[in-house]
């Protein structure tokens, strides 16, 4: 029911126009600013805006005034009755009388000549009160047609964007035209009053570009830089397009099979998968390296088939079990990284050895690259030393590490947005929580007739200062059950000749100040008119109302949403107030978000154990020696507990980002461990210098991370910089554990083990 409500109820996200007044500001100067403002909107930016709040202008007056007073039984509250019995005495009435009068001769007469005509005793304006309902706080009235604090310091507008907030691309150019009208206007009226915007649409367009502007300006460059290195290393102008021929097959292998499946494929699983496939970058430098250092074909796959196949199995099981996520991107994204790098595996093994020719080298002359590969880490004792003082602090900086729930907390939001939410904040609430609760039913009616039922529930939270506002359309849209209710109201208090005493008494009083007997004729047939209910298509006749922000309507299912403002201590209050009420919800986005992502770590939790327990059973099946193994598994095991216990000491949280992108980093480290072993197995069997190449092919794969994700660090996106580390660390981890531990652990458990026995 909840998966239900949240595809049908209208969670609305506009953009605020705040306007302030200066200190020798008035407030002209604020509704001039803000008329301006709505003027070019409705003018200039049609395609872009569908509605605009917070204005109300004379026509929409009148014909807001007009529904209400053809409908005046259904917005009248038992507290209207009362106060309409005082006006009925004679007095009353003869005061009344006398204030008309004297309204109609005054300057502001002919405005007022219809209103007072059919409706002497102001009925319609008691009516209107039930409309303050939908206002989000009461520190705000209507003046000179536009929504006023009551200090007349501040002004507020509200704009309904055509396209919703995800839809980036399309709003861009929108939110740019937006931000040039706001200055345009500031440089005119900025002496007396000034405009801020502020808005999920711009926070959203915001990300954005500082995304776009992030990989231009950082992954852009690395690429060129690590261009140029593969071209130098390797000898050979074409060798970026033959290094990425493999991936790019392995890509659309997997775009094909995800488009016969699923039909489409996800943009997020897409996105991340494109970073993902970094790994499959990691096969076709293996079987360059050992082409480029002198080996033959069949030499070639002899080295690298093996491990490759080993690797690439590994890696694809471990990505496969993303399946086991609640997730249909995080699906996706599984089943694209793990087909597209069985694909690109397979490719490179093909095309690789077909097209590259190697250069004659100088075996005597040795790169940087290969010194490092060629180095004995495991002879190091300070390299160890360091390594195994990083291990033990990780075993007590691990559990530091924690799931950070809070999406607002990876949102690039510029300076110019953080003012103007600091300025909204002190005027409504901005930061205040907020909380949505939604009534729903199969039919309006049970809707509606729920959401009155709330209300009532709600007003009286708000008598008790239990919460701050709330802004409901249960006080203008009523269910059917509750008009017919009214309306009888209606009827029986002007049962026992109450209308012909009020009609004697206004026809005698206004007599005496010249008002014919027939001057309120309409008035006393709208007392004995046949009311009857009115359907929600009536209210939308009247755009001004917009109570398509409220209510939602399909076919088989409809729900009623209440906005409410409420301190943090008062939520919980608030969520328990309506836990076992029929046909009502309180839905809290946040808390919403922060459940998904905290069962998302869960998952991720279970991910890991399923991703470790996949990789060392096929690697049982490979090597069918189980110390062999325990080579290669342990060192992928230590690569995660260093990598979480480095982030813990620097403070850094896992997010719905990172942690996705650890399961690129899992997969690197079972590369680089698988390679690692068998190049290890290989030295044993006399091919000496297997170990080195495998070795070097693994510093160009980090290398190519480095360049590729871990420049990241320097982009100013909090999302970006997350993954840029978790990438730095756990990549730099994965190729020191595999080149300093894994050699002593294989020296330990295999070769002593054979010398003993040769002996």
């Amino acid at each position: 029911m909840l998966q239900k409500v949240l595809n049908t109820a209208n969670f609305s996200d506009k953009i605020i126009v705040h306007i302030k007044k200066t200190d020798q500001g008035t407030i002209e100067d604020m509704t001039q600013l803000a008329t301006a403002i709505t003027d070019s909107l409705q003018t200039n930016f049609k395609s872009s805006v569908k509605e605009i709040q917070g204005v109300v202008n004379e026509d929409d007056a009148l014909e807001i005034i007009d529904f209400v007073y053809q409908n005046l039984p259904l917005f009248l509250a038992e507290s209207d009755y009362a106060l309409l019995q005082q006006k009925m005495n004679e007095d009353s009435i003869q005061a009344i009388t006398k204030a008309n009068f004297e309204t109609l001769v005054s300057p502001t007469g002919m405005l007022a000549k219809t209103t007072i005509a059919r409706d002497p005793l102001a009925i319609t304006f008691q009516g209107m009160n039930q409309l303050k309902a939908l206002n989000a706080s009461d520190n705000f009235v209507l003046k000179n047609g536009f929504l006023v604090s009551k200090d007349e310091q501040d002004l507020l507008l509200f704009v309904t964007p055509v396209h919703s907030t995800s839809e980036t691309a399309a709003n861009e150019i929108f939110v740019a035209r937006l931000e040039s009208l706001r200055q345009q206007l500031n440089a005119v009226y900025g002496t007396n009053a000034t405009a801020t915007i502020y808005g999920g649409v711009l926070i959203a367009v915001a990300n954005a570009q500082q995304i776009k502007k992030d990989i231009q300006y950082t992954v852009g460059i690395s690429v060129l830089v690590l261009l140029l290195v593969f071209v130098l290393f390797y000898k050979r102008v074409l060798i970026p397009l033959i290094l990425f021929v493999p991936t790019v097959f392995g890509a659309l292998l997997s775009v094909a099979l995800l488009t016969f499946l699923r039909g489409e494929i996800s943009a997020i699983s897409l996105g991340i998968g494109s970073v993902l496939l970094g790994v499959t970058l990691d096969y076709s430098l293996h079987i360059l390296t050992h082409i480029k250092n002198g080996e033959t074909k069949q030499q070639v796959y002899k080295s690298v088939t093996k491990p490759m196949i080993m690797s690439s199995l590994s890696t694809a099981f471990a990505f496969l079990c993303l399946l086991f996520i609640d997730s249909q991107a995080l699906q996706d994204l599984g089943l694209f990284a793990a087909v597209s790098v069985l694909g690109a595996a397979f490719f490179a093994l093909v095309f690789i050895p077909q097209v590259y020719v190697p250069p004659k080298i100088d075996s005597s002359k040795r790169n940087l690259i290969d010194r490092i590969a060629r180095y004995s880490f495991q002879s190091n004792k300070f390299t160890i030393a360091l390594l195994v003082l990083v291990v033990v602090a990780s075993v007590f900086t691990y559990n530091n590490v924690v799931f950070n729930k809070d999406l607002t907390a990876l949102n690039y939001v510029p300076k110019q947005l953080k003012d103007a939410e600091l300025q909204l904040d002190g005027v409504m609430n901005t930061k205040s929580k907020s909380l949505y609760v939604v009534t729903y039913g199969d039919k309006l009616e049970t809707a509606l007739q729920a959401n009155e039922n709330a209300f009532k529930k709600l007003t009286r939270l708000k008598e008790d200062k239990k919460l701050l506002s709330f802004n409901s359309v249960a006080g203008l849209v009523s269910s059917e059950k509750n008009q017919f209710s009214k309306i009888e109201r209606w009827n029986t208090f002007w049962q026992e000749g109450k209308i012909d005493s009020v009609t004697n008494l206004l026809k005698r009083s206004g007599a005496e100040y010249g008002f014919k007997s027939t001057s309120f004729a309409q008035f006393y047939e709208t007392l004995s008119a046949n009311f009857q209910p009115i359907t929600l298509v009536d209210y939308t006749d009247v755009p001004s109302l917009s109570v398509t922000d409220f209510i939602t309507e399909t076919k088989d299912f409809s729900t009623v949403t209440t906005l409410v403002k409420v301190s943090e201590e008062n939520s919980e209050l608030l969520t328990n107030t309506f836990q076992d009420v029929k046909n009502t919800l309180v839905v809290d986005r946040l808390a919403m978000n922060e459940t998904l992502l905290g069962n998302l770590k869960n998952q991720f939790n279970q991910l890991v154990l399923y991703s470790f327990l996949a990789v060392f059973v096929l690697l049982l099946l490979f090597y069918k020696n189980f110390k062999v193994v325990l080579v290669t598994v342990i060192p992928i095991v230590l690569t995660w507990c260093i990598t979480i216990g480095v982030m813990g000491m620097l403070g850094i949280t896992f997010n719905v980002f990172n942690v996705i992108i650890s399961t690129f980093i899992f997969g690197l480290g079972v590369d680089y461990s698988i390679f690692v072993t068998n190049g290890l197995l290989q030295s044993k069997n006399g091919q000496q210098h297997t170990l080195h190449l495998h070795k070097t092919a693994v510093l160009l794969s980090v290398l190519t991370t480095i360049l590729g994700v871990g420049v990241l660090v320097f982009a100013k996106h909090p999302a970006l910089h997350s993954i840029a580390w978790v990438a730095i660390i756990g990549i730099f981890t994965a190729m020191c554990v595999s080149f300093t531990i894994q050699p002593l652990l294989y020296q330990f458990l295999i070769f002593k083990k054979e010398r003993k026995t040769e002996l």
